[in-house]
């Protein structure tokens, strides 16, 4: 035995030995031109099969981002000449490979630049500087959004009827009190506060003032009083139009809530006719939690549950007429039905951008079943990218559309990847048959869920905070009922309406959103279903996008070139420092950070929105309605005070009377009032807030050091003009010092 084992450790000795040469230098030389030859090979590959264009989108988007991280507005000629030139470049070179895709790519990172030129150009309109004063206004509604906590209008302005506003704006929209809003169409006069427009909530946040001045809106307020019915005009086409579109959605909700009622009720309304005011927001917290929020939003799900039930019905009918069957393309006729039957319910949705993203790929798809060729690809994503990007630059900025298209890209690759399990027979007979259905259904559920969670996390924690680890669970316990339920009974609805017999399908849709709502609820209880992530840096996230990027577009080993990005956004991931200090423009509004490492927050009932910002951003639960929210500022009638981090105090006056005192004793003064001349304390005021928007300040060594929300170096056609410059320019302070002034704005 003994000359066995080590007959066994000479041979294992011989074996290990001749393994060796692998690793030694000319076994690695070997394994590096192995390595170097497939590479080479998929490259080839990739080139002669066209999949190199697949990039171009991805260019075409840098480009509009390029464009909107631009510190002032760029010269459209400019940009139009640079496309120019790289498109003659690329035609020269088009019988050069390399030279061809160097010159294609740069032209189209050109054209998305270009593309958002002229869609700022197109879109271009005066920003309104809110006069102090209340203004009388006269218009028609155009359209009207009523929520939980109030009524939201956008008022189109006559022109000559403007009181007390200098270069009136075309569109205006304002908040009134729940109730107060008159039909759309209607033509009134209102007494509103304008305010500025709304920037970002802090340094790094998203602008809530660029989306609406794209759309159009040149000012924002709030309604002092009701609306006061006006003499009689003719409306404007967009008026009219948007009367037409709003009595088919009325009269779609009144049909629906005659049939349902409560929760039910408000998600179909949601789904048929796109109006989410009326879900309960704790309906909407709990799909948000469970991972099913997108089964609100009308996009890709929706758009292909409607166009694939229209094209089966309209398919099927047409086939049961004998001269029809045979002697016109039905399949193509059915094609056009259901695409006609897409564009509506997306004019009747809100033709939102994530909607508009999925009609084009289902307008693609059944492109495909017209010419007979299959067009559910990664090209198609890419055509509907460029195509919705081209139309609407803002929207690559959009959390929904960068969510939007990122699921979308995962599911097409992960579609194309698994096209082999095609060729897999099924089994025979009825059994065999329906537990194949079953398992397909199941694995396609639980696939999509999970592919489509993994591609969207990244971004739904940059801009959210959020994760919803039972995402994949919840699906697969709630898109049955949304997909054989939910959608179906609410096509039914619409095409039965016109005939009376819709109350015959609204009670079997509110069936299956109660399953789905009970589903959410559940899953929402689970331990750790609501996790909040910490903010993470945008410059993880772009490398993140990359390597999302390279999975979905590259095959073979060149897959492998994702590993370099995610290496990349592990190397930059990390939770950027926190503010200490938050002063929001109104001086009003102020967040210290407290020994236990929360924010605590004064003012917040004035800012809900710029606290709730704030809070998110910290991953933080609670609201700007929470209890003790501003626990460690103690207040009296003429201000409040709260001790500062790293040493001294800072004070928020209500009263001019208080200022005497605040300078004296805190080191950051923060008021409506005019200071004293010679306060020893940092005073910030709303005019000086105005040029910096919100001020975040963090402790470093011992410092405050500021960051503002708007940079004076930064200006932009839906930035509002920055007034005078009121204080020079002063740096970051000892902390320790609370006679030192504190970092000026």
């Amino acid at each position: 035995m003994d000359e066995r084992a080590s007959g066994g450790a000479r041979a294992g000795g011989r074996g290990a030995a001749g393994a060796l040469p692998v690793f030694s230098a000319r076994g690695l030389s070997r394994l590096a031109d192995a390595l170097k030859a497939r590479i080479a090979h998929d490259v080839t590959a990739e080139a002669a099969s066209g999949r190199l264009i697949l990039w171009l989108p991805a260019a075409f988007t840098a480009g509009i981002l390029l464009y909107f991280g631009a510190s002032t507005e760029p010269s459209l000629t400019a940009s139009l000449v640079l496309v120019a030139l790289f498109a003659a470049a690329a035609w020269g070179a088009r019988a050069r490979p390399v030279m061809f895709g160097a010159a294609a790519v740069l032209l189209a990172t050109m054209a998305g630049f270009a593309a958002g030129g002229v869609r700022t150009a197109f879109i271009a309109h005066e920003m309104v500087v809110p006069p102090k004063t209340p203004v009388r206004l006269s218009g028609f509604i155009e359209r009207v959004e009523r929520r939980t906590t109030g009524d939201r209008i956008l008022l189109r302005l006559d022109g000559d009827a403007v009181r007390g506003l200098k270069n009136a704006p075309a569109l205006v929209r304002l908040s009134l009190r729940k109730g107060w809003a008159p039909p759309v169409g209607s033509h009134v006069t209102q007494l509103a506060q304008l305010l500025p427009p709304s920037g970002p909530a802090m340094p790094g946040a998203h602008d809530f003032g660029r989306t609406p001045w794209f759309q159009g809106i040149g000012a924002i307020g709030y309604g002092l009083g009701r609306p006061k019915a006006a003499a009689p005009r003719d409306p404007p086409l967009s008026v009219r139009l948007a009367m037409a579109l709003d009595g088919v959605r009325q009269s779609l909700s009144d049909r629906i809530r005659a049939s349902l009622s409560g929760v039910p009720a408000e998600v179909a309304v949601a789904l048929v006719a796109g109006d989410r005011s009326g879900i309960p927001r704790a309906v909407e917290e709990s799909m948000r939690v469970s991972g099913l929020s997108h089964i609100l939003s009308i996009s890709g799900l929706h758009m292909a549950l409607v166009a694939g039930t229209l094209f089966a019905l309209a398919r099927g009918l047409l086939a049961l007429v004998p001269g029809l069957a045979l002697s016109w393309p039905i399949k193509s006729m059915a094609a056009l039905i259901a695409l006609s039957g897409s564009a509506f319910y997306l004019v009747l949705s809100g033709n939102d951008v994530p909607a508009q993203r999925s009609f084009v790929m289902t307008g693609l798809v059944l492109a495909g079943v017209l010419v007979g060729r299959p067009s559910l690809s990664l090209r198609s994503v890419g055509v509907a990218a460029v195509v919705v990007l081209a139309l609407t630059p803002e929207a690559a900025l959009d959390p929904g559309t960068q969510m939007s298209f990122a699921a979308t890209l995962a599911l097409v690759a992960a579609y194309e990847r698994l096209q082999p399990l095609r060729a897999i027979p099924r089994p025979d007979g009825i059994a065999g048959a329906v537990v194949s259905w079953v398992a397909v259904l199941v694995a396609g559920t639980a696939l999509t869920s999970l592919v489509a969670g993994l591609a969207t996390a990244p971004y739904g924690i940059f801009h959210f905070q959020r994760v919803a680890p039972y995402g994949l669970l919840a699906n697969l316990a709630a898109m049955p009922a949304v997909s054989f339920l939910v959608m179906p009974a609410g096509l039914a609805g619409v095409l039965l309406m016109p005939f009376g017999w819709d109350h015959l399908a609204w009670p079997v849709m509110g069936r299956g959103i109660e399953i789905m709502t009970a589903v959410s609820d559940w899953v929402g209880t689970l331990p750790g279903a609501d996790i909040r992530a910490a903010f993470v840096g945008a410059g993880t996230l772009l490398w993140l996008s990359l390597a999302l990027l390279a999975l979905c577009l590259l095959r073979g080993v060149l897959t492998l070139a994702a590993l370099v990005p995610l290496g990349l956004a592990a190397l930059v991931a990390g939770t950027p420092l926190k503010p200490d200090l938050l002063i929001a423009p109104d001086a009003q509004t102020v967040a210290v950070r407290m020994p236990d490492g929360r924010l605590s927050v004064l003012g917040a009932s004035g800012q809900k929105l710029v606290v709730e910002q704030w809070l998110t951003r910290e991953g933080d639960r609670r609201t700007a309605g929470t209890k003790d929210l501003a626990s460690a500022f103690l207040c009296d009638p003429l201000g409040c005070t709260a001790p500062l981090p790293g040493g001294g105090t800072i004070a928020v006056s209500r009263r001019a009377e208080s200022l005497e005192a605040d300078c004296l004793n805190a080191r950051m003064v923060v008021t409506r009032d005019a200071p004293p001349r010679a306060c020893p304390a940092e005073v910030l005021t709303p005019e000086k807030l105005a040029r910096t928007g919100t001020l975040a300040f963090t402790l470093r060594d011992g410092a405050l050091v500021a960051e503002r929300s708007r940079s004076p170096s930064v200006s932009r056609p839906w930035m509002a003009p920055l007034p005078p410059d009121l204080a020079p320019e002063r740096g970051a302070v000892d902390a320790g010092d609370p006679q030192t002034d504190a970092t000026a704005p």
